[in-house]
């Protein structure tokens, strides 16, 4: 079983991961919108709109998951204050 440490050093990974992966989406997805919009209306073939349309699901899907894991990483330093200052408040219980 990971420990706490290690989760969050994964997450970290999977964060880099996943910028770097929705930074090549966004360029593949540039590239294609030059494309389509370089050609007349005629030209534009449906494969080059669902390529697009692929595209700005994986995005959407990337944001999801930098979302989620923004929200473990936050989650984790929450319940790291917590737990301090229940140690906190122990030490002040046994001083009395």
């Amino acid at each position: 079983m990971l420990s706490g440490e290690e989760i969050l050093c994964s997450t970290q990974q999977v964060i880099a991961g996943l910028e770097a992966l929705r930074g090549e989406n966004r360029t593949l997805l540039d590239s294609l919108q030059e494309t389509l919009q370089s050609q007349t209306p005629s030209e534009s073939t449906s494969l080059e709109q669902e390529k697009t349309n692929i595209i700005l699901e994986s995005l959407e899907r990337i944001e999801l998951g930098l979302g989620e894991a923004q929200v473990m990483m936050a989650l984790s330093a929450h319940l790291g204050s917590l737990e301090a200052e229940k140690q906190k408040l122990r030490a002040q219980v046994r001083r009395l």
